[in-house]
């Protein structure tokens, strides 16, 4: 006996098989695809249900009767327009304390048997309504059961889709599996690229500010030597130049480092949810009896953890480099790179 979790599992990886084609008579209010026998009764069952459970309640249902138009010494003292939203009737605001008793009780008897007819009236065409719209539902199920609905699976064509619905996420695996190896590879290849970048740019502005210092030392001495103030003034000029190529590089390492941080992240989402979902689906197909063996092997590896080490020093380099003298080209450089 197959339960109705199986069929359902049936039902999802259906379009995947290949050789089993249930035909359904040509009717115009038929749904696409066709439901199963079994799906189908459930929901035509429920819909009857609810049908007679909505009958029932209106079969029930009274309403008073609408009474007679009272003399006119009574109807002096009601409004006798109904309120256009609720149709309700009521007595006069003088009614109570001007009128006599017996004329006041009248008045009330008509105005509250009035009102009961109303609300009754318009409670038991609101009920008529539903039933109508469910038995409308109910033979639209009663349809499909009968003129739409295909035969319930069996249960080798229940296990044979499970096996393809496993391989498929296999597949879907595989594939996440090769793509993340290439995000990591480029993202190994941005960090080391990026540990470089930091590096060049320290040593670039240790050597800079070490030109400057020996430059500025010449020229605070007094001594007059032009060769000598020519050969430090070109040795500033080049850190200077040095300088400005690696802060430009240190801004491209780091906009290349966050591009390929991102896809690698993503990739390692993707590769997860993969992951669980090939081992759901392999879970899924052998509770329903489906023989191991004839499943791709199943992978017992956790989920990957997301986090990525630190760049050393990245935090105080990045800083200083778009802050720097050639922050202004740097800023340029990582926005151009993105």
């Amino acid at each position: 006996m197959l339960n109705k979790k199986a069929i359902a599992a049936f039902a999802a990886g259906a379009t995947l098989l290949s050789g089993f084609a249930f035909a359904a008579p040509a009717m115009a209010a038929c749904p696409d695809p066709a439901p199963f026998k079994s799906a189908a009764k459930t929901s035509a069952d429920a819909a009857y249900k609810a049908y007679t459970d909505a009958k029932a309640v209106l079969d029930g249902m009274t309403v008073t009767p609408k009474p007679e138009q009272p003399l006119v010494v009574i109807t002096t003292w009601i409004n006798l327009t109904p309120d256009a939203t609720t149709g309700l009737i009521a007595l006069k605001p003088t009614a109570a304390s001007a009128a006599p008793y017996d004329v006041y009780v009248k008045a009330k008897a008509y105005v509250d048997a009035f009102n009961a007819n109303v609300t009754e009236t318009r409670a038991k065409e609101a009920q008529q309504t539903k039933v109508n719209d469910l038995l409308a539902k109910y033979l639209d199920a009663k349809n499909v059961l009968e003129n739409c609905a295909v035969p319930d699976p069996t249960e080798d064509q229940i296990k044979r889709a499970l096996i393809n619905k496993v391989r498929l996420a296999k597949m879907n695996l595989d594939n996440k599996d090769d793509l993340l190896a290439v995000a990591k590879k480029n993202f190994n290849d941005a960090y080391k690229a990026l540990v470089a970048a930091i590096a060049e740019y320290n040593a670039r502005m240790d050597a800079f500010s070490a030109a400057n210092g020996k430059l500025n030392a010449f020229l605070a001495s007094g001594v007059n030597d032009s060769a000598t103030e020519t050969r430090l003034r070109d040795a500033a000029d080049r850190a200077e130049a040095h300088l400005k190529r690696a802060t430009v590089a240190l801004a491209k390492a780091k906009a290349a480092y966050d591009d390929a941080l991102a896809k690698d992240l993503a990739a390692v989402a993707a590769y997860n949810k993969a992951l669980q979902t090939y081992k759901d689906v392999y879970n899924e197909a052998v509770a329903a009896g489906v023989n191991p063996a004839l499943l791709p092997p199943v992978v017992t590896s956790d989920p990957l953890d997301p986090k990525v080490p630190a760049v050393p020093g990245l935090k105080h380099a990045y800083a200083s480099a778009m802050s720097g003298k050639f922050g202004k080209e740097a800023k340029a450089a990582e926005a151009a790179a993105k």
